[in-house]
């Protein structure tokens, strides 16, 4: 078979993962990067990173083993494996705290839920992030502890006596968001679920894996599978295996749901001006090894370990310089932080919101706006009744 037919083979690893402690300050964000070759990257290539590691006295590399001087003597080679390999690096970058922002928000604010939320200011991508921030910038650390111990209760009646207290301290600091019309948005959403807590329906999950699904570690995942799927895509091809590190208490969480999308159906979902699919990388197999077992596995590990030097200021000397530079230059990002998800809104909607506004638009938005008033008034008076 020509190396032009061959099937995307993809190696997963993870760093900096603080399973329930999202709150550690020496890990903030959570990375999880994926070497993607054509063809099966551990039977082709493997043997050869197998020799680098016996000649350094380990039966596999491990970047954090052996640190920058021990791997700088050894970068070159890698580098020149993955040259040979034409392999390309993905990387999930989730910022812990803005996973705890978001998920806030779409815990109070879904319209779908919280009647006293208009559709306009949940569904529609850049009037939903840009409450989100101005929540974010309320939420201190009391808030933000107090709500991630909430969303992990799996007790529904305690969970939901929660909401009340949570709530009430957001809205007390709603006061230091500069504009008035978001802090009346988000102080009737917070009114809403003051008084009817258990319209919140996140506490209704109570099994274990369905929390697990809070953490960064599947929100990563996820990231990095649009990735995958993505680059395959562009490139008309598709996954045979998808190989991930061993991680006992995560690997089911994981198998699950590469399983629920490479199975789902392909028709594309649209809504509120986007388009997406829940189908990814149809027709591959999921695989958890031992990093000791996949020298594709230790090549992402050791992209993720420069990367992460590199973002502590660390100089790298020569030939993990070069590794580093090859991650980049072959590499893409999922960025999911505040920052990834400015870029993102003003790649997709800056030039609209940038644009001025001609009178038959603004008329036409103002009716909109009014028709979700009514809407939002309308369900919230159904609720009570």
């Amino acid at each position: 078979m020509g190396e032009s037919k061959q099937p995307l083979f993809a190696y997963i690893d993870e760093s900096g993962n603080t399973g329930k402690n999202i709150f550690d300050e020496a890990q903030p964000d959570f990375f999880t990067a994926a070497l993607v070759t054509k063809g099966d990257f551990d039977a082709r290539w493997g043997p050869r990173v197998s020799e680098v590691a016996q000649r350094l006295g380990h039966s596999a590399i491990h970047a954090n083993e052996l640190g920058i001087g021990r791997l700088e003597t050894v970068a070159g080679e890698l580098v020149d494996i993955l040259i040979a390999a034409d392999a390309h690096i993905f990387v999930s970058r989730v910022e812990k705290r803005y996973l705890l922002a978001a998920k806030m928000f779409d815990v109070f604010f879904d319209s779908g839920e919280n009647a006293g939320v208009a559709w306009h200011h949940y569904n529609i991508r850049p009037l939903k992030l840009a409450l989100a921030f101005k929540l974010a910038y309320v939420v201190n650390d009391e808030i933000a502890r107090d709500f991630w111990d909430f969303i992990l209760i799996s007790r529904k009646a305690e969970a939901t006596k929660r909401i009340p207290g949570i709530c009430e301290k957001l809205k007390a600091r709603l006061k230091i968001i500069p504009d008035a019309r978001s802090r009346e948005v988000l102080g009737e959403g917070l009114d809403w679920v003051i008084a009817h807590p258990e319209c919140i329906e996140v506490v209704i999950i109570e099994q274990k894996a369905a929390k697990q699904g809070h953490f960064p570690n599947l929100v990563g995942f996820m990231g990095l599978l649009r990735g995958l799927d993505q680059f395959a895509r562009e490139r008309k091809k598709k996954y045979s295996t998808i190989v991930h590190d061993e991680t006992n208490e995560f690997q089911a969480m994981l198998t699950y749901w590469h399983e629920l999308h490479a199975n789902a159906s392909p028709e594309p979902i649209r809504h509120a001006g986007e388009i997406w699919s829940v189908q990814l990388n149809p027709g591959s197999q999921f695989k958890i090894f031992k990093d000791e077992d996949s020298p594709g596995i230790q090549m992402a590990d050791t992209a993720l370990w420069l990367y992460g030097q590199s973002l502590k200021g660390k100089s790298l000397p020569a030939g993990c310089a070069r590794f580093l530079r090859f991650m980049l230059h072959r590499g893409y990002l999922n960025d999911f932080s505040f920052a990834g998800a400015e870029q993102g809104v003003m790649a997709q909607w800056g030039k609209i919101l940038s644009a001025p506004v001609e009178p038959t638009q603004w008329q036409d938005g103002q009716k909109l706006i009014s028709d979700w008033e009514r809407a939002r008034k309308d369900a919230m008076a159904n609720y009570e009744r």
